[in-house]
Formats: C-alpha cells, sequence, structure tokens
C-alpha cells in the first residue's frame, strides 16, 4: 500500500505500556511490514528516545500511535474505588493510594516531535485529531491512520482527513478505538467481518482490518474481502523482541479463546482482557469504576508491581480473542513468516 509504505501489507498495533521495544517495532520494518511505537501514554522525552532508537536499528519507515483523546485529567473522587484498590496494595506491600490523582496529557508536544524526527505515519485511538493538529501534520505529508468500530467513526475520519481506517472488530485485545464510550459504554461491539464488509462498501480509502488475527488463512481472507491489510497485536505479544513481561507472557500461552473478557476496571475505558483476579474482585465489588484516564493512573501502580513482582493476577492481561491459538514463544522473523509463507502464490504483498 502506497500510503503506507508497507511491502507487506501487515500492521503491528501500537500497543501502549512498554510493549512496542525499538526491537519489535524494528524488527517488523525490517521485514516489510509496518512497525508502530505504541506512544499512548509515554512523554515527549520518552518518544524521542524511543524513535531514535528505532533509527539505530533500521532505515525502514515505521509509525507511532497516539491517543487523539485529551488525557488531561484531575480528580478528588477516588476514595471508594481507591479503597477497594488498597486490599491488592496491601497484598503486594505497596503504599496505599492517595485521595486525589492528576493525569497530564503531552499530546502537542508529542506531535512536536513526530514532525522533529520525521516521523511518516501516525495512527490514533479514541477519536480523530484535532484540525489544527491533522494540518500542522500533512504539512509534512504525514500519512495519518484511524481506528474505527463502526461506520460512523470511519465517516468521520475520513472526513477529517485521515489516508487510511483500521476497522477494529469486537475481537480485539486491549483497548479498541470506539469515540463515544456514554453511548457505547462496552465499547461498540461489531465483529470484524460484518465491519470490514461495511466499511469496504461504504468507505472510499483503505481500510486495514484488525481484531482476532493470527494465521495467514485468515489474513488471506480479509484480503479478499477487501482490504487492504491487516493489523495485529496479540500475535506479536509474545515475540521474543516484544516488551511482554515474564508472567504476562505464561498467561498468553496458558489461555484459552474463551478466556478474554471487556473490562473497565483497569482504565476506565472497555477493553479486552485475560480474565484474572483482579478483574473478578474489582467487579465483584460493585464499586463505580471512574472515567479514564483517572481509574488507569489509580490502578498503574498495582499493575506496575504485578509485572515487578510477576504476578499476572495484578495485570492487565491486554489479549484478543485469537489468544487461545499462542502456545509458545517465537521469535519476529518466525511469527512474520508464519504469517506469509505461502502467500506470493495466492495474494501480491507489494505494490510492486
Amino acid at each position: 500500500m502506497d500510503k503506507t509504505r508497507m511491502k507487506v501489507p501487515i500492521i503491528q498495533a501500537g500497543m501502549a505500556g512498554g510493549i512496542t521495544t525499538p526491537e519489535l517495532v524494528a524488527a517488523v520494518a525490517n521485514k516489510g511490514a509496518l512497525g508502530t511505537i505504541g506512544a499512548g501514554y509515554m512523554s515527549a522525552s520518552v518518544l524521542q528516545k524511543e524513535i531514535q532508537q528505532v533509527k539505530n536499528l533500521t532505515d525502514k519507515p515505521f509509525a507511532v500511535n497516539l491517543f487523539a483523546t485529551n488525557l488531561e485529567a484531575f480528580s478528588t473522587d477516588t476514595r471508594e474505588m481507591q479503597m477497594v484498590l488498597n486490599q491488592f496494595r496491601d497484598e503486594l506491600d505497596i503504599d496505599r493510594g492517595s485521595d486525589s490523582v492528576k493525569v497530564y496529557d503531552y499530546l502537542e508536544e508529542k506531535i512536536y516531535i513526530i514532525l522533529q524526527e520525521n516521523i511518516p505515519i501516525v495512527s490514533t485511538a479514541f477519536g480523530a485529531l484535532s484540525s489544527v493538529l491533522i494540518d500542522r501534520l500533512k504539512e509534512k505529508d504525514v500519512t495519518l491512520i484511524g481506528m474505527a468500530t463502526n461506520i460512523s467513526e470511519a465517516k468521520m475520519l475520513a472526513e477529517s482527513g485521515y489516508d487510511v481506517i483500521v476497522a477494529q472488530g469486537f475481537e480485539a485485545g486491549g483497548h479498541r478505538g470506539t469515540f463515544d464510550i456514554r453511548k457505547h459504554p462496552d465499547g461498540c461491539n461489531i465483529g470484524l467481518h460484518v465491519l470490514l464488509q461495511e466499511m469496504v462498501d461504504e468507505i472510499s480509502l483503505p481500510v486495514i482490518a484488525a481484531g482476532g488475527i493470527h494465521t495467514k488463512e485468515q489474513i488471506h481472507a480479509l484480503l479478499s474481502m477487501g482490504a487492504a491489510g491487516v493489523q495485529l497485536g496479540t500475535r506479536f505479544l509474545i515475540a521474543k523482541e516484544a516488551g511482554t513481561n515474564t508472567a504476562y507472557r505464561r498467561a498468553l500461552m496458558k489461555a484459552e479463546t474463551e478466556g478474554t473478557v471487556i473490562t473497565k476496571v483497569f482504565s476506565g475505558r472497555p477493553a479486552r482482557a485475560i480474565q484474572n483476579c483482579f478483574v473478578k474482585e474489582v467487579e465483584k465489588s460493585n464499586c463505580p469504576v471512574l472515567p479514564f484516564p483517572v481509574q488507569n493512573e489509580l490502578t498503574k501502580d498495582i499493575r506496575a508491581a504485578g509485572k515487578d513482582f510477576a504476578i499476572s493476577d495484578m495485570q492487565s492481561l491486554w489479549a484478543g480473542q485469537g489468544v487461545g491459538a499462542i502456545c509458545e514463544e517465537e521469535s519476529l522473523e518466525k511469527i512474520m513468516n508464519s504469517l506469509t509463507k505461502g502467500f506470493s502464490e495466492k495474494v501480491p504483498l507489494t505494490d510492486e
């Protein structure tokens, strides 16, 4: 696809939280696919460092993924939720939570870094960037990819000036890009095949398929339906180059297909994760979950401790419905070979 400069029609999803290491992004790019830095929670300085590290590992184009929504928030209405969360902190032997929380937003600073570093492709979730930021990126000929979970969102992205739309099905792991969770409290739950067909029929832009994809047979079927490419996240979590911690990797390899749930308890936004003790206990408490990004900030210390102490029950184990097919850790090269082997006989992988 010309707009994404890919030779292989596969995008590695921009998974935030340290998963998309420079090694992973560069390895994907070096295989002719599109590697993506998950910069949702990064500060501008960390993003710049990651970009420069990727550039040291590849001369191929890669993308940066951002949250289009404003992350800046302040709340003092946290006491009830903190009482629930403190039970986990006590178990982990870490400090109890504060009654107030503040979240900083670095979006404009990150856009500045992206332009300074001449990043050719930016993808976004949770809405469309402002017209001011879009114009700034377009002046530098940046290709914009937007996540959409229904046709209305796809049309909004197209009208805003985006170049490529990702049809993100209900099957996708982690946070889906649903714009309005007041209208869709659990995210817009349309399956990928129905969503893709509707977007291909009604949107003139290239459409990328995402959600539960983990085999070359699925990729072939989706391309034959009219998808310009596919986006995978969960399959790359167990790549040796990924930043996935050991306990998380074990949970992925043990999980069954029916083992994921959509929950807001970690971040305040609906996201698909492997069911664990944290999800069960917080939901059982019936304590109202605070909105994103406040809830995300409240649970951050518990999730970090779960990672440090190798306790999967205290982590947000984001995973799509294809997780049941994951059995072992693999190198990025082995994963990419399994996804593309034999494709040249069926579907062209290049525009050349």
